[in-house]
């Protein structure tokens, strides 16, 4: 079960990025995108937890504080992007895997063998070779080097801290509050970028942004890989649950990048894929 589990969030997260991919290649607003994707997510996780939904006051506070990161993660990207080199930015993001592995290590406790920590090393050499040939880009000279590293270090903090809180759920309510802990986190990022996007832009002008359905379609996928990484955060380890999400999701990736938007793959990226499946190999191998 718990491997379907992985190939769902993998597939999920994979979808995610194409069909951000797709809504930025038609030029629209970056507030609507975050509105209607945060609204979609909103709207699914409602649905799934329609007839489970049981109110916990702990669940609630858990999923604001996810919410709230969430929220950051989304600007701060958005952001880091926006005045730095992609390949080094999306480099620096990727390794809050990082952030719980760390935590489940050193504050959990977390059991792991030699070959768990080999395959951590290789993920993280499977990161950096992935955007290996497109480190040389510089971002704008007109750019604020300390402003790049500040929502870099943004989002890294936020997307780390995210992993450990799903995980620090499932820790202390294990398999209970899945779908409320997610329903909460989204439903704050709704509230959030809904406010911001009505206070900011007319409703018409929202209305007729372009590839409204990729952004639909990211929101959906979203929020199924939050509820999915919930639901294998019950059984699995921090150390080992996060690093092998973020293998599969950097392969699935590249593979979607090849397949679907005919983008060529160079060395350091067929690199990359071997360093990726022996990581999510060994990863997966009994302690």
């Amino acid at each position: 079960m718990s491997y379907l589990l992985y190939l769902g969030v993998v597939l999920f997260s994979v979808t995610q990025s194409a069909s951000t991919k797709l809504f930025h290649k038609g030029g629209g607003s970056q507030l609507a995108f975050n509105a209607m994707k945060a609204l979609s997510a909103f709207v699914l996780m409602l649905v799934v937890s329609l007839f489970r939904f049981n109110f916990h006051l702990p669940t609630l506070l858990f999923g604001m504080a996810y919410g709230v990161l969430l929220c950051v993660s989304m600007y701060a990207g958005y952001e880091a992007l926006r005045r730095g080199p992609m390949a080094l930015t999306s480099m620096l993001v990727s390794f809050s895997v990082l952030v719980p592995f760390l935590w489940g290590v050193t504050v959990r406790k977390e059991a792991l063998a030699l070959h768990q920590y080999i395959a951590v090393a290789l993920l993280l050499s499977a990161l950096l070779a992935t955007n290996l040939d497109k480190l040389k880009i510089r971002g704008d000279a007109r750019t604020s080097y300390g402003a790049w590293l500040l929502f870099v270090g943004l989002t890294f903090v936020a997307n780390g801290a995210c992993s450990v809180l799903q995980s620090e759920h499932q820790h202390y309510f294990q398999g209970q509050y899945q779908e409320e802990l997610t329903l909460y986190a989204v439903g704050l990022c709704a509230l959030v970028y809904t406010a911001l996007l009505f206070a900011k832009e007319p409703v018409r002008k929202t209305w007729r942004t372009k590839g409204k359905w990729s952004a639909v379609l990211s929101g959906a996928s979203n929020a199924l890989v939050g509820f999915l990484t919930v639901l294998l955060a019950s059984s699995e380890n921090a150390s080992v649950l996060f690093p092998v999400i973020s293998a599969g999701t950097a392969l699935g990736v590249l593979l979607c990048g090849r397949f679907l938007f005919h983008e060529r793959l160079k060395p350091n990226h067929y690199a990359a894929l071997l360093l990726g499946v022996t990581a999510v190999i060994l990863l997966k191998l009994p302690v």
